[in-house]
Parts: C-alpha cells; sequence; structure tokens
C-alpha cells in the first residue's frame, strides 16, 4: 500500500462506524512510524509505509511481520493486553476491519488501557497525598524489571565479539548523522557536536569495558523504549508496552543502556528521586554495581534518542502550532540533557572515602573501585610506602610512632594529592581511601580539583562508636593494613574536624552500619543520582 493509499485507509479509521464493535469517539495518536486509533475498549496500532534505514515498513509483508513481531515481544511484560493482529481489507473501494476482501494492511489489536494509570500521568497528577503510591510502585517497576534481566536470553552480541561494540558505535554515529541537518535550523550547532565528539571519544577509549559487559552476559533481549508513557500500574499487574520489534539490534542491549532510557525520562520529568529508587532496586535484584561506568554514556544516548525522534517527527508529518512548538522544545531540552550526561562522563571523578577508623573505609573504596574498575589509593599503604615499611608490618602500632607524627602526616596526604593528580593527568578518576581529620588536608584536595575543574565528593562513612570501637578491638587478633586499634579511637576522634559546608564539593554521608551491600548501593546512588546533579 502506498503512501496515498495509507493516508486513505487512516481517513477510514477516524470514524466509529469502521469497527465492528461499539466505540466511543475515536481518537488518534501519531508517532513517526505509526498511527493509533483508540476506540474506548480497543486500540489498532498500524505501522506506515516507510523506510527510515533503521527500520523498514515498506512493504505490506514487513509490515505484517513485524505487527506479529511486535505481539509476540510485547507479551512478555504484559498481561491480556496485546490481543494479536488484524487483517485490515478493502473490497469495493471500502475499508473494513477483518471482513472479506484483499488484504491491505494490518493492524496490532491491544487492549485499551486508562491513560491515567501511565507513570507519566501519574508523574504530572502528582501530589502529596499520592506520592508515597508512586514511590511504593517504582520500588515494584524497579523488582519487576530486575527479574527481567536476570531471565532474559542472552541477546545476539553476546556471540558477536568485537561486532557488539561496533552495534553501539554504528548506533551513535547514525544518530548523529541523522541530526546534523537540523543543526542549521533547530538544534544548537556547538552543543550537538559536543555530544557527538564526546560520545564518540568516550566510546573509543573505553571499548574494553564495553567489551567486558558484553562477555559478562549483559547483553540481553530488552525492551528497547522504557519510557514513563509506556508504563502503566493496573490492579493486576505493571503493564509495560510498546517494545522495539522493527531492528533487533536496538533491542539486543546491554541491561543498563535498557534501564537508562527510563532513568533518562524521569530525569526529564524532574524525578530524579523515582529514578534513584528504581536504580537502587534494579541494583538490589541484579547487583549490577559496574552498571554504573556506563550509566551516564547510556543516559546521554538515550535523550540524544528521543531528541532525534522530535526532529524527525517535526521533519516528516505536518503537527499544528501548538504540536510543532512542544516537540521543538522537548527536542532541545532532550539535547540539554544529553549534553550534561555527556559533561558527566567525559570527565574524571575524585571520590574521597574519609572518616574515623573502623567505619568501613577501605571496604566501600573498594567496593566503589571495583565498580568504577579504579584502584583505591589507600593511605595506610601509601604512609608505610613512604617509609619503607611492608602494608601488613604491624610493629609500628605505637601511636606517636615516627610514621604517625603531625610532619610524617603533612608528607603522607602531600603524597596522596600527588598520586590523585596523576591520575587524573591521565584521565583517570581517583578514589582516595583515608581518615583526612585535617581541614587542611581537605582544603588541599579541593584546590587541586578547582585546577582541575573537578567538583570532588567526599563521602563521610559513620556508624556508632561501640560498633567502632568493636571493629578496632577484632584488629587485636587478625591482620589489618591499618594501625589503628582500641587505645588509638579516643585520641583519633577528639582529632576529627567535622566537614564544614562547601559549594566547591558534594558531601555524602553513609552510615555503614547496614550491610556493605545496601551501603555500596546507597554510595553509589548518592554519588551518581540524585545528589550528583544538586
Amino acid at each position: 500500500m502506498d503512501t496515498n493509499h495509507q493516508q486513505n485507509l487512516f481517513k477510514a479509521m477516524e470514524n466509529p462506524r469502521f469497527y465492528p464493535h461499539p466505540t466511543g469517539p475515536v481518537t488518534i495518536e501519531e508517532t513517526h512510524i505509526s498511527r493509533v486509533f483508540l476506540t474506548g475498549d480497543f486500540v489498532y496500532k498500524v505501522k506506515k509505509s516507510l523506510d527510515l534505514g533503521f527500520l523498514d515498513f515498506s512493504t505490506l509483508e514487513k509490515r505484517h511481520f513485524f505487527c506479529e513481531k511486535e505481539v509476540s515481544l510485547n507479551r512478555r511484560l504484559t498481561r491480556d493486553i496485546y490481543l494479536g493482529v488484524v487483517p485490515i481489507t478493502l473490497d469495493h473501494g471500502r475499508y473494513s476491519l477483518g471482513k472479506t476482501g484483499s488484504i491491505v494492511e494490518y493492524a496490532v489489536k491491544m487492549r485499551q488501557l486508562d491513560e491515567s494509570w501511565s507513570l507519566q500521568q501519574r508523574i504530572k497528577t502528582q501530589t502529596q497525598k499520592n506520592s508515597a503510591d508512586i514511590r511504593s510502585d517504582v520500588i515494584a517497576l524497579g523488582e519487576k524489571l530486575g527479574q527481567f534481566y536476570l531471565t532474559a536470553p542472552t541477546g545476539k552480541g553476546d556471540d558477536m565479539g568485537d561486532d557488539g561494540w561496533k552495534n553501539i558505535f554504528h548506533a551513535c554515529n547514525e544518530n548523529f548523522n541523522q541530526t546534523q541537518g537540523f543543526t542549521k535550523n533547530l538544534l544548537d550547532e556547538k552543543t550537538w557536536k559536543m555530544v557527538r565528539d564526546e560520545t564518540l571519544a568516550f566510546l573509543k577509549a573505553r571499548k574494553p569495558c564495553f567489551m567486558a559487559r558484553l562477555k559478562s552476559g549483559k547483553v540481553k533481549d530488552c525492551h528497547g523504549d522504557l519510557r514513563c508513557g509506556h508504563i502503566y500500574f493496573t490492579d493486576r499487574n505493571i503493564q509495560i508496552i510498546d517494545c522495539i520489534e522493527f531492528n533487533d539490534s536496538l533491542r539486543h542491549i546491554d541491561i543498563i543502556n535498557d534501564l537508562a532510557f527510563l532513568l533518562m525520562d524521569l530525569d526529564f520529568c524532574d524525578q530524579q528521586v523515582l529514578g534513584d529508587l528504581l536504580l537502587d532496586r534494579y541494583l538490589e535484584q541484579t547487583g549490577d554495581l559496574q552498571a554504573f561506568m556506563l550509566l551516564d554514556f547510556y543516559k546521554c544516548y538515550r535523550a540524544f534518542v528521543r531528541c532525534k525522534v522530535n526532529a524527525i517527527f517535526l521533519a516528516s508529518t505536518q503537527p499544528t502550532p501548538g504540536e510543532k512548538e512542544k516537540k521543538k522544545s522537548e527536542a532541545l531540552k532532550y539535547l540539554d540533557l544529553a549534553r550534561d550526561y555527556a559533561l558527566r562522563f567525559s570527565h574524571p571523578g575524585i571520590f574521597v572515602i574519609h572518616g574515623l577508623p573502623a567505619t568501613g573505609k577501605s571496604t566501600m573504596a573498594k567496593a566503589l573501585g571495583c565498580a568504577l574498575e579504579v584502584e583505591p589509593i589507600r593511605s595506610d599503604i601509601v604512609r608505610k610506602q613512604m617509609f619503607g615499611i611492608s602494608p601488613h608490618d604491624v610493629g609500628a602500632r605505637q601511636f606517636k610512632e615516627k610514621i604517625y607524627t603531625p610532619s610524617a602526616s603533612d608528607l603522607t596526604y602531600e603524597r596522596l594529592i600527588d598520586l590523585a593528580q596523576q591520575k587524573l593527568e591521565a584521565g583517570t578518576s581517583v578514589i582516595l581511601d583515608a581518615t583526612f581529620s585535617m581541614e587542611q588536608y581537605r582544603k588541599n584536595l579541593v584546590h587541586l580539583a578547582k585546577r582541575k575543574g573537578i567538583s570532588p565528593v567526599f563521602i563521610e562513612c559513620r556508624t556508632h562508636d561501640d560498633i567502632i570501637k568493636k571493629r578496632l578491638l577484632e584488629r587485636e587478633h587478625s591482620s589489618s593494613v591499618s594501625d589503628a586499634r582500641i587505645d588509638h579511637f579516643k585520641p583519633l576522634k577528639n582529632a576529627y574536624q567535622p566537614l564544614t559546608s562547601n559549594n566547591d564539593v558534594r558531601q555524602i554521608t553513609i552510615d555503614t552500619t547496614a550491610g556493605p551491600d545496601q551501603c555500596i548501593r546507597e554510595l553509589l546512588i548518592k554519588a551518581f543520582g540524585k545528589e550528583q546533579r544538586k
């Protein structure tokens, strides 16, 4: 069916008498690839006859194939919503749904969902009264998605070796190629170039990271278009509709790439708190701490995809003036969001894990280092190396011994900052594991960060005094790199200078009384989630 014939069909489908069942007024929704007809109880979705490169609906046979595929794939995350594919016939110049005549088109038939049930609409109508219910539903959504990702079959990319990385590189390159023409009349060219350059540079520099996730089975057959408008909370179930069916390579993706779309969408809706709740439950379900290495990159990728979709829609349709202004505004906001993410993933970070001895600093630093593939710099080891002492040598246990004098501590922290500078100059993030009890030590590090244009993150580990004492006592009977023991607790606590408020740093507090898994999830979400955007 050519475009003119489809336009005639679409006109016919606007009429309630076209349908073999009672309807209300027919409501029409349009995307750049489909026309959707909402009749009250049922929805009919017709794919447009077009070929955009990344999808091909140019023939009836192809549209039929992808309609069947859409139904099959979407039944994974829905229940009793996708009812099947129905033929549309033409007989003596009259279009009919599932009657006699020549089949000229196919439509996906769905049960119509109340729009007020969608996450998108619930966010728009959120009040103080129902906000707790929304948070609870988002936590349940995180559990559902976590289980989906754990059980989803591995995507084709798992067996493609180097081609898996090439797929995401090609997808990004294609996005930029398809939007370059819009920089003359819609998108800001400087911002567009910055996002393009940082994206492609990151892909080239972090190729081993992408390959490692591919080899570890993180590339799966996902949803591909996970956003607020596709998620509905009904009385019986969470229904997640409209996955990508038209291009397997856009669905066979890293699971954090899939989730990043929804997290970006929540950012777009200024709902970062909900995003953090969702991310926490995802981490609890999957244990995928390494996702943070690529999270901002994939958020950027997803924001740019939405920018592209809006730009293509404006170029390929004739929207009303109000709709045109809305889509243009959204395209620009998505581009700005992509820029913000690109600024984050393109710069190394400084993470300072500090606090009193035995508060769990080294445990947190090690876990953060594993998540970011960064080796922490531990002051206990640096101090001993400076004085030619083995890290596990516990002979220097007297608190006032030469390696713990004020001048020795000054030298140790100077060395820590030197090592941090070396890593930053190599383009690597830095994790410092040290007490940082003196304000001057912290100021020296902030000064380095300011010179490098970085806002450091100070993560203070805290717990109850009796837990600290218990941990220090346990060191009497076990090997520890730290020389701090129970008799050092009081003088160390008395000498500890609390952090003062500083606009040049981000300050995070972690109560390490909880288990290490919960603590590291809290640390990562506070460091990379809502608080990162303050």
